[in-house]
């Protein structure tokens, strides 16, 4: 049976993730330690921190432990998805003033912890990383946003977390546009490694397209039923095969949250655009992966959506 696994099913992050619930940090040190590759960290990192609420041990951590650099960041972190949980994913037209208040202060709080993390750590990417997104809450404009980013890969050249959250920054719904948008995808995904997730930067840009369209909620439309808009475009499909031709050498990579991402992504937007055998091939690579995003930006349920979407791809190979 397919669940939603934030761990994606890897025994130290689920280990983590149990640990943390109990307010055990130990663990979290270790991993937070001993962790070379900046992405893996990255990932464990959001899966210890991914609590609803404010759990005491991470409200009180900080102040137990003012130079610790990982108590910073590991509220930091949490006090951004703790601030949305205050506003809602709703757009900004559809959200009220006072979710808006107790959002900016939380990501405020959030913002000061990262910063002080940066500072304690300054040859750790993942605060920049994080500062990135409240940069976008807090509209603090594209020069600002600009040069996180710039100190995000000063550390970690293809940091996923940190290109998926400037491309975000640079979107039309926050302070870029679609031309922005397209230009930093593009070419990041161009200069990235051949089999790097970041390739798929142009699907998630392609995704805040479909998004936008004026006809109507995209959550309105079902893969599993017809074609859609922007993904329907033949233009667009040229370059969702690009990308899954560059994405194809990391066959026998293992499996990440980014990789199964970007693969969700593109049977994503394969199955919109029309292009079952493409979807049918990512569906065969996602295997029980499945994300959340781009799932739920569908209406119903998002294991019913993966699914339905996989069926009518499978049927037609």
């Amino acid at each position: 049976m397919l669940v939603l696994d934030p761990t994606f099913g890897d025994p130290e992050a689920r280990e983590l993730a149990a640990a943390t619930a109990k307010g055990d940090t130990d663990l979290l040190r270790r991993v937070a330690a001993e962790t070379g590759d900046a992405d893996r960290r990255s990932f464990l990192l959001g899966v210890a921190v991914d609590h609803q609420g404010r759990p005491d041990w991470l409200a009180r951590w900080p102040e137990e432990e003012p130079g610790e650099a990982l108590a910073h960041l590991a509220r930091g972190a949490h006090g951004i998805a703790w601030a949305w949980e205050a506003r809602g994913t709703a757009r900004a037209e559809m959200t009220g003033s006072e979710q808006f208040r107790e959002f900016r202060v939380r990501l405020g709080v959030a913002e000061r912890d990262l910063l002080r993390a940066a500072e304690l750590a300054p040859d750790d990417p993942e605060p920049w990383a994080h500062l990135l997104t409240t940069a976008r809450g807090l509209q603090h404009g594209p020069e600002e946003l600009g040069r996180r980013f710039a100190e995000v890969i000063a550390r970690h050249t293809w940091h996923y977390r940190a290109h998926a959250m400037m491309l975000q920054g640079v979107a039309p719904k926050w302070s870029g546009s679609t031309g922005l948008m397209f230009n930093f995808a593009r070419a990041r995904a161009a200069a990235a490694p051949p089999a790097s997730p970041l390739v798929s930067l142009v699907v998630e840009a392609h995704l805040e397209t479909w998004l936008d369209e004026p006809d109507g909620e995209p959550a309105e439309t079902e893969p599993a039923e017809t074609e859609s808009g922007h993904f329907a475009d033949a233009a667009v499909q040229r370059e969702l095969r690009a990308v899954a031709a560059r994405l194809a050498s990391a066959t026998d990579a293992p499996v990440t949250p980014a990789l199964s991402r970007a693969r969700n992504l593109l049977a994503f937007g394969f199955a919109l655009g029309g292009d079952q055998f493409a979807a049918a091939e990512q569906f065969a690579a996602i295997g029980p992966h499945v994300t959340e995003s781009p799932w739920y930006h569908l209406a119903g349920d998002i294991i019913e959506n993966f699914t339905a979407a996989r069926e009518r791809a499978l049927r037609a190979v």
